[in-house]
């Protein structure tokens, strides 16, 4: 089963990336800066996936990916939400495109496409705030 990974350079997403690969998953990294990717994920891993440089707010890239890899997963693990002031909440945003171009690459494959929304506890509520980081 391909499985397309969002997020595979963050916390939670280089964890998953060889757990998928254990597992016996045929994995497509789908990342914004492929030269951290290779400073952060060892070769020996590295060679068994394939690369898909992209965004995760673009929804047609994302179901480009799909489709052209034939991915019959998705599975999210992008996006920071803005707990800092100054940060620029993206995490609605990610997951909007990463539905979104999940449907439309079932609608063009004519078949169902299973999608997984993973989160750190970044986008939980923190004590003290008003508990609106996905609301930001």
């Amino acid at each position: 089963m391909p499985v397309l990974l969002l997020g595979a350079t963050g916390t939670l997403g280089s964890r998953l990336l060889p757990a998928l690969l254990a597992h016996k998953q045929k994995v497509v990294v789908y990342v914004r800066n492929e030269l951290k990717l290779k400073e952060l994920i060892p070769s020996t891993i590295l060679s068994r996936v394939t690369v898909v440089k992209g965004d995760a707010t673009d929804s047609d890239s994302i179901r480009n990916a799909l489709v052209q890899h034939e991915c019959d997963a998705l599975v999210n693990s992008a996006g920071l939400a803005a707990v800092l002031p100054w940060s620029k909440p993206q995490m609605q945003e990610i997951i909007k495109a990463a539905a979104t171009g999940a449907v439309d690459a079932s609608k063009e494959l004519n078949r169902p496409i299973r999608a997984w929304f993973l989160g750190g506890m970044s986008i939980l509520d923190v004590p003290g705030m008003e508990g609106t980081q996905l609301m930001n």
